[in-house]
Protein backbone atom coordinates (compact mmCIF):
# COMPACT_ATOMS: atom_id res chain seq x y z
CA UNK A 1 0.00 0.00 0.00
CA UNK A 2 3.02 2.60 1.07
CA UNK A 3 4.45 1.62 -2.42
CA UNK A 4 0.93 2.24 -4.27
CA UNK A 5 0.82 5.58 -2.83
CA UNK A 6 4.66 6.72 -3.06
CA UNK A 7 4.12 5.88 -6.40
CA UNK A 8 0.78 7.62 -6.97
CA UNK A 9 2.10 10.53 -5.36
CA UNK A 10 5.18 10.68 -8.00
CA UNK A 11 2.51 11.20 -10.66
CA UNK A 12 0.53 13.43 -8.65
CA UNK A 13 3.31 16.03 -8.62
CA UNK A 14 3.86 15.79 -12.33
CA UNK A 15 0.10 16.31 -12.71
CA UNK A 16 0.36 12.82 -15.17
CA UNK A 17 -3.45 12.09 -15.01
CA UNK A 18 -3.63 9.38 -17.20
CA UNK A 19 -0.84 7.18 -15.36
CA UNK A 20 -2.26 8.48 -11.90
CA UNK A 21 -5.90 6.70 -12.83
CA UNK A 22 -4.47 3.45 -14.82
CA UNK A 23 -2.41 2.77 -11.71
CA UNK A 24 -5.49 2.92 -9.01
CA UNK A 25 -7.51 1.14 -11.14
CA UNK A 26 -5.43 -1.38 -12.01
CA UNK A 27 -4.67 -1.82 -8.47
CA UNK A 28 -8.21 -2.34 -7.63
CA UNK A 29 -8.83 -4.83 -10.81
CA UNK A 30 -5.64 -6.94 -9.39
CA UNK A 31 -6.84 -6.64 -5.87
CA UNK A 32 -3.91 -5.64 -4.41
CA UNK A 33 -6.21 -3.22 -2.73
CA UNK A 34 -10.29 -2.33 -2.31
CA UNK A 35 -11.63 0.66 -2.15
CA UNK A 36 -11.64 1.43 1.50
CA UNK A 37 -8.16 1.26 1.86
CA UNK A 38 -7.54 3.21 -1.77
CA UNK A 39 -9.67 6.34 -0.21
CA UNK A 40 -8.24 6.30 3.24
CA UNK A 41 -4.80 5.29 2.87
CA UNK A 42 -4.07 6.70 -0.72
CA UNK A 43 -6.25 8.83 -2.15
CA UNK A 44 -7.11 11.06 0.92
CA UNK A 45 -3.33 11.33 2.40
CA UNK A 46 -2.11 12.30 -1.41
CA UNK A 47 -4.76 14.71 -1.96
CA UNK A 48 -3.83 16.00 1.55
CA UNK A 49 -0.52 16.03 1.19
CA UNK A 50 -0.23 18.91 -1.35
CA UNK A 51 -0.28 21.54 1.45
CA UNK A 52 2.90 20.18 2.24
CA UNK A 53 4.58 20.88 -1.05
CA UNK A 54 3.79 24.51 -1.67
CA UNK A 55 4.22 27.39 0.43
CA UNK A 56 2.74 30.40 -2.11
CA UNK A 57 -0.49 30.41 -1.51
CA UNK A 58 -0.82 31.13 -5.38
CA UNK A 59 0.94 27.76 -6.13
CA UNK A 60 -0.82 26.17 -3.67
CA UNK A 61 -4.98 26.83 -4.98
CA UNK A 62 -4.18 26.04 -8.42
CA UNK A 63 -2.20 23.38 -8.25
CA UNK A 64 -4.55 21.93 -5.45
CA UNK A 65 -7.58 22.38 -8.06
CA UNK A 66 -5.25 20.75 -10.81
CA UNK A 67 -4.56 17.49 -7.89
CA UNK A 68 -8.83 17.86 -6.85
CA UNK A 69 -9.72 17.20 -10.63
CA UNK A 70 -7.30 13.83 -11.34
CA UNK A 71 -8.64 12.17 -7.84
CA UNK A 72 -12.17 12.84 -8.56
CA UNK A 73 -11.39 11.31 -12.16
CA UNK A 74 -10.23 8.48 -10.02
CA UNK A 75 -13.28 8.17 -7.50
CA UNK A 76 -15.30 8.40 -10.45
CA UNK A 77 -13.70 5.44 -12.00
CA UNK A 78 -13.92 3.47 -9.05
CA UNK A 79 -17.76 3.02 -8.55
CA UNK A 80 -18.06 -0.12 -9.88
CA UNK A 81 -15.55 -1.74 -7.82
CA UNK A 82 -17.68 0.30 -4.90
CA UNK A 83 -20.58 -1.38 -5.86
CA UNK A 84 -18.96 -5.03 -6.49
CA UNK A 85 -17.73 -4.46 -2.69
CA UNK A 86 -21.03 -3.41 -1.61
CA UNK A 87 -22.45 -6.99 -2.64
CA UNK A 88 -19.72 -8.55 -1.22
CA UNK A 89 -20.59 -7.68 2.30
CA UNK A 90 -24.49 -9.00 1.19
CA UNK A 91 -26.71 -6.78 3.61
CA UNK A 92 -28.39 -3.66 2.27
CA UNK A 93 -30.00 -1.26 4.87
CA UNK A 94 -33.34 0.40 4.90
CA UNK A 95 -31.36 3.66 6.88
CA UNK A 96 -30.90 6.44 4.28
CA UNK A 97 -28.22 8.89 4.41
CA UNK A 98 -27.47 12.21 2.93
CA UNK A 99 -24.13 12.97 2.64
CA UNK A 100 -23.39 17.26 1.62
CA UNK A 101 -20.73 19.63 2.30
CA UNK A 102 -22.57 23.14 3.83
CA UNK A 103 -23.30 26.69 1.85
CA UNK A 104 -19.63 27.92 0.92
CA UNK A 105 -17.94 24.49 1.35
CA UNK A 106 -16.10 23.88 -2.03
CA UNK A 107 -14.06 21.01 -1.27
CA UNK A 108 -16.44 18.23 -2.18
CA UNK A 109 -13.73 15.38 -3.12
CA UNK A 110 -14.02 13.97 0.95
CA UNK A 111 -17.81 13.87 0.95
CA UNK A 112 -17.94 11.94 -2.37
CA UNK A 113 -15.52 9.13 -0.56
CA UNK A 114 -17.72 9.23 2.47
CA UNK A 115 -20.69 9.04 0.17
CA UNK A 116 -19.11 5.84 -1.48
CA UNK A 117 -17.98 4.46 2.16
CA UNK A 118 -21.53 4.65 3.36
CA UNK A 119 -22.31 2.80 0.05
CA UNK A 120 -20.38 0.39 0.40
CA UNK A 121 -21.36 -0.37 4.44
CA UNK A 122 -24.90 -0.96 2.58
CA UNK A 123 -26.47 2.30 3.49
CA UNK A 124 -28.66 4.05 0.88
CA UNK A 125 -27.15 7.31 0.17
CA UNK A 126 -27.51 10.44 -1.21
CA UNK A 127 -24.38 12.55 -2.16
CA UNK A 128 -25.48 16.33 -2.40
CA UNK A 129 -22.35 17.72 -2.79
CA UNK A 130 -20.74 21.17 -2.46
CA UNK A 131 -21.97 24.84 -1.32
CA UNK A 132 -25.78 23.38 -0.36
CA UNK A 133 -28.00 25.96 0.78
CA UNK A 134 -29.85 25.55 3.80
CA UNK A 135 -32.86 25.88 2.04
CA UNK A 136 -31.97 23.73 -0.70
CA UNK A 137 -30.80 20.80 2.10
CA UNK A 138 -34.64 21.33 4.09
CA UNK A 139 -36.20 20.17 0.82
CA UNK A 140 -34.07 17.42 0.67
CA UNK A 141 -34.21 16.18 3.66
CA UNK A 142 -38.03 16.28 3.38
CA UNK A 143 -38.12 14.21 -0.09
CA UNK A 144 -35.69 11.80 1.15
CA UNK A 145 -36.46 11.61 5.08
CA UNK A 146 -32.97 10.10 6.28
CA UNK A 147 -32.22 9.07 9.19
CA UNK A 148 -28.35 10.41 8.87
CA UNK A 149 -26.66 13.71 7.50
CA UNK A 150 -23.38 13.68 6.86
CA UNK A 151 -21.59 16.81 7.20
CA UNK A 152 -18.19 17.23 5.20
CA UNK A 153 -16.19 20.39 6.29
CA UNK A 154 -12.56 21.35 4.79
CA UNK A 155 -12.25 24.97 5.53
CA UNK A 156 -12.20 25.79 9.61
CA UNK A 157 -14.53 28.83 8.72
CA UNK A 158 -17.22 26.77 7.35
CA UNK A 159 -17.90 25.60 10.25
CA UNK A 160 -20.34 28.30 11.18
CA UNK A 161 -22.40 27.46 7.88
CA UNK A 162 -22.16 23.76 9.18
CA UNK A 163 -24.00 24.94 12.47
CA UNK A 164 -26.35 27.05 10.60
CA UNK A 165 -27.28 24.08 8.23
CA UNK A 166 -27.19 22.00 11.74
CA UNK A 167 -29.83 24.39 13.30
CA UNK A 168 -31.84 25.00 10.40
CA UNK A 169 -32.72 21.36 10.21
CA UNK A 170 -33.35 20.74 13.76
CA UNK A 171 -36.06 23.79 13.76
CA UNK A 172 -37.95 22.17 11.04
CA UNK A 173 -37.78 18.52 11.73
CA UNK A 174 -36.36 18.29 15.63
CA UNK A 175 -34.36 15.60 16.92
CA UNK A 176 -35.32 12.55 14.25
CA UNK A 177 -32.07 13.41 12.18
CA UNK A 178 -28.68 12.58 13.30
CA UNK A 179 -25.68 14.55 12.45
CA UNK A 180 -22.63 13.09 11.84
CA UNK A 181 -20.02 15.27 10.89
CA UNK A 182 -16.04 15.11 9.23
CA UNK A 183 -13.42 16.82 7.73
CA UNK A 184 -9.99 18.49 7.93
CA UNK A 185 -11.89 21.02 9.64
CA UNK A 186 -12.11 18.85 12.80
CA UNK A 187 -8.34 17.82 12.98
CA UNK A 188 -7.29 20.47 15.06
CA UNK A 189 -10.04 20.69 17.28
CA UNK A 190 -12.01 17.23 17.16
CA UNK A 191 -14.85 17.87 19.98
CA UNK A 192 -16.57 20.70 17.79
CA UNK A 193 -18.27 19.13 16.04
CA UNK A 194 -20.61 18.86 19.21
CA UNK A 195 -20.00 23.01 19.43
CA UNK A 196 -21.56 22.91 16.19
CA UNK A 197 -24.59 20.32 17.17
CA UNK A 198 -23.33 17.27 15.62
CA UNK A 199 -23.65 13.77 17.01
CA UNK A 200 -20.72 11.75 15.72
CA UNK A 201 -17.54 12.50 14.16
CA UNK A 202 -16.69 10.11 11.63
CA UNK A 203 -13.06 9.71 10.69
CA UNK A 204 -12.89 6.41 9.09
CA UNK A 205 -14.97 3.19 7.40
CA UNK A 206 -14.63 1.59 10.90
CA UNK A 207 -16.65 4.63 12.41
CA UNK A 208 -19.27 3.73 9.95
CA UNK A 209 -18.86 0.56 10.92
CA UNK A 210 -19.09 0.90 14.38
CA UNK A 211 -22.52 3.27 13.67
CA UNK A 212 -24.10 0.39 12.02
CA UNK A 213 -23.83 -1.53 14.67
CA UNK A 214 -25.18 1.18 16.79
CA UNK A 215 -22.22 1.10 19.38
CA UNK A 216 -20.74 3.84 20.93
CA UNK A 217 -21.82 7.43 22.17
CA UNK A 218 -18.64 8.81 20.45
CA UNK A 219 -16.49 7.99 17.27
CA UNK A 220 -13.46 9.64 17.82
Amino acid sequence: MRELYEKLLEYLKNEDKEKSLNLCIDALKNQRIGVIDLYQSVLAPALNHIVEEYIEEEDLIWKEHVRSGIIRTIVENTYPFVIKEKGERGRGREEKVIVMCPRFEDHELGARMISDLFTIAGYDTTFIGANTPEKTILKAVEVIQPTYISISVTNYYNLISAKTTIDYIKNRFGDKIIFLLGGQAFVANPDSYQQIGGDFLLNSFDDIVNLTRGGGSNLN
